[in-house]
């Protein structure tokens, strides 16, 4: 039976098993070495966005970060919510959020900024985290430069007593314009039987430049490194994925 709807709604609970690949331990201790190295700033208050399930809140938690974590999706945010009872959980999309001088630093991984959709949704997000940020403060995301998209799946598979779930998820992309697509589809066998969800997001396709331009017109100072989280290593200018580091000025 194929069942349309949201997937991050419909299958929260099972999210951080199709993540199970993700090294968020990694991904964390990269961002609090980014902090100290590029931040000018006092405290330790932190936002994610998209914050999904709270995996990146609670272990910026054990760094000693006063966590904040926003996501539009409720499902996302009562498991997050179970994760780490003491963070702050806002309901509401990327370009959507209207904090001022909160925050020391704000990351946003997996490549979700993307979902700010169209780009002047992006842009909004991109003037809202400075807003939020005290001076001195950092910005850091990853992403993708759209001249490097390819339509790759990755696919999953994990096993809870008699369940059987399968997920795939890949971008898809014309090679022109600014819209590219998340497609997902996950697949739950059990002995009441074969169910299967399908889901498509609609993201922004741009390139590194154009992202870089966009930053430093909100009036962040901008640097690319290359697409490691175990090194801090500028980026080449020919790679295709990086990790923004966008600072506020003091």
């Amino acid at each position: 039976m194929h069942t349309p709807g949201n997937l991050y709604a419909d299958l929260a609970g099972y999210y951080d098993q199709f993540c199970n690949e993700v090294d968020y331990t990694e991904q964390c201790e990269f961002a609090v070495r980014a902090f100290e190295c590029f931040a000018h700033v006092d405290g330790r208050e932190y936002l994610d966005l998209a914050c999904g399930t709270g995996k990146h809140l609670a272990l910026m938690q054990e760094q000693g970060f006063a966590a904040s974590g926003l996501d539009n999706s409720a499902a996302m945010l009562e498991q997050a919510a179970v994760r780490c009872p003491d963070a702050r959980l806002l309901l509401c999309d990327l370009a959507g959020f209207d904090q001022q001088e909160e925050f020391s630093l704000i990351t946003c991984f997996l490549y979700s900024l993307h979902y700010s959709h169209p780009t002047s949704a992006l842009e909004e997000t991109l003037k809202r985290a400075w807003n939020a940020l005290k001076p001195g403060g950092v910005f850091i995301f990853n992403t993708v430069d759209a001249r490097g998209i390819s339509e790759r799946t990755i696919k999953t598979q994990l096993s809870e007593g008699d369940t059987h779930l399968s997920f795939q998820s890949g971008w898809q992309y014309s090679g022109e314009g600014e819209v590219m697509n998340l497609v997902l589809s996950i697949t739950r066998e059990s002995t009441e039987g074969r169910q299967t969800w399908h889901d498509q997001h609609r993201m922004t396709a741009l390139t590194l430049p154009q992202l870089s331009s966009m930053l430093e017109s909100v009036g962040f100072e901008v640097t690319l490194l290359e697409h490691d989280y175990r090194v801090m290593v500028p980026w080449n200018g020919e790679s295709f994925n990086a990790i923004v580091v966008a600072v506020k000025p003091s």
